[in-house]
């Protein structure tokens, strides 16, 4: 089920309201049901998948704990590990696989060896709950939370729906504990959560779709316009992205936060970051943290040579450019991130440069990792046209840019313009006073008659219209 749908608006009330009615013992069955058929909306199959990554981590740790040897201990980790990777591997890499076969190897349709693609389709959110699931084994294995032995809370906590097909990727020691009892209604946690599902619906469906359809245009067709719209085209694409996922996730938080569950903020003002290693800190928060705990650190940190400290670097944002898609053009999108990251830390490892950035006045400073996460979009976004790979694309877009060649050009309108500026402005207010942007929004009458103008407006256009996919549905 998608949250910018109808059938969300009808379902979320209905799961919330029932939820407050029913009795201690039947609060979690409920919950677990509704994540049951929030999953099963997008395909019945797929619940499979689900279910699969629940009983292979369940139980191959649940013996691990009972395990005396080590060695057997290692062993049921790596079956819920490898088990759980080899679901993602297969749904999401293995078209690709044969795809770098054939590249690599120079090989056509015709030529023996040649492997064709199966079509696979991509499971929603086997990239998040798959991550969710390891997370649990690895914990457990390393003491770090103690085994949870109730399988319906257990399963709940792979599947809760809020968070189910985009994240924020949820940690056992986080969310496990607060299954634990009976939830009463809370005026608080309603307020708060129809304050961040309001801003994750304005973002997502006022501004990333509106925005999504200028770059769909000019991505469609790069030769047709203007050198300058190559440069709107990454800028307004960076816009549509952090809209588009940062509202997924407060949506996410809000309808959690209602229903009486705390889950960490996934974005944190990124785009107002000092460096491009802070922007990644605050972009997409519960994966980067993700890959720092069980691939940074398990590689050894920091806590190696210098130069195997940079190698870990790289690896592990690779692996995060890897974890974006299934695709030459994204994991072009990921090496480039990777070197630069690596690059950026060796360079700001010099004392003296260090310095000088820190007098550099900080609006100026902001510009230098937006530019360079703009810049990298035109990777990203790449999609095959005719006659041109992804990453043709993206290398015509990127040499157009710096061509000053003529050609037409497209503008927002002035209520998404005015949006936008509504949205930095937000988001600087609250970079800058914080403290003081929580008392202006405690002023709830304003506060719930912005929520429920930003509510009604999006209900009505998914009453009349569909709303586009998110975009982290694809990875």
């Amino acid at each position: 089920m998608l949250f910018n749908s109808f059938h969300f608006f009808l379902f979320a009330p209905f799961v919330i309201y029932l939820y407050f009615k029913l009795p201690k013992t039947w609060q979690k069955g409920w919950l677990l049901v509704a994540s049951v058929y929030f999953y099963a909306v997008f395909k019945v199959p797929f619940l499979l998948l689900l279910l699969f990554s629940i009983v292979i981590t369940y139980y191959s740790t649940l013996y691990q704990v009972r395990a005396n040897n080590i060695l057997i201990k290692r062993i049921l980790l790596w079956a819920s590990i490898i088990g759980n990777l080899s679901i993602l591997y297969f749904f999401k890499y293995i078209d690709f696989s044969f795809s770098a076969w054939n590249t690599i190897l120079g090989l056509d349709s015709c030529d023996p060896g040649y492997l064709a693609k199966w079509g696979i389709i991509l499971p929603m959110g086997i990239s998040f709950f798959t991550l969710q699931a390891i997370s649990y084994s690895v914990d457990v294995y390393r003491g770090i939370i103690p085994i949870h032995k109730n399988l319906s809370e257990f399963s709940l906590f792979i599947s809760f729906f809020p968070q189910l097909v985009a994240g924020p990727i949820l940690r056992a020691k986080d969310i496990l504990p607060q299954f634990e009892g009976w939830k009463e209604f809370q005026k608080n946690n309603f307020f708060y959560g129809m304050r961040q599902l309001s801003w994750g619906f304005f973002k997502k469906t006022i501004l990333a779709d509106p925005v999504a359809n200028a770059v769909d245009l000019i991505y469609g067709n790069p030769g047709s316009y203007d050198w300058t719209m190559m440069w709107f085209a990454v800028f307004l694409h960076a816009i549509q992205l952090y809209c588009d996922f940062s509202g997924y996730s407060d949506i996410a938080i809000g309808t959690a936060r209602i229903l009486g569950f705390r889950i960490p903020k996934n974005f944190n003002r990124p785009f107002f970051a000092i460096n491009l290693s802070d922007l990644w800190a605050r972009w997409h928060i519960s994966l980067s943290s993700w890959l720092r705990d069980y691939v940074y650190i398990s590689l050894g940190g920091n806590r190696v040579s210098e130069v195997r400290a940079y190698f870990n670097v790289f690896i592990t944002f690779f692996l995060s450019g890897l974890w974006h898609g299934a695709d030459w053009a994204v994991l072009a999108w990921g090496t480039f991130h990777s070197v630069l990251i690596v690059l950026e830390r060796f360079v700001f490892s010099f004392k003296r440069i260090k310095n000088f950035m820190d007098r550099i006045p900080q609006y100026i400073i902001w510009i230098y990792p937006f530019f360079i996460f703009n810049f990298a979009l035109f990777f990203f976004r790449a999609k095959p046209i005719e006659g041109k790979t992804g990453i043709e694309v993206a290398l015509f877009m990127i040499e157009r840019a710096f061509s000053f060649e003529q050609g037409e050009t497209l503008n927002l309108s002035i209520p998404i313009w005015v949006c936008m500026a509504f949205l930095f402005t937000v988001d600087l207010f609250q970079e800058k006073k914080e403290d003081y942007f929580e008392k202006l929004l405690n002023h709830r009458a304003l506060t719930y008659t912005l929520c429920a103008l930003i509510l009604v407006i999006c209900l009505l256009i998914y009453s009349v219209t569909t709303s586009q996919p998110f975009v982290y549905f694809q990875f």
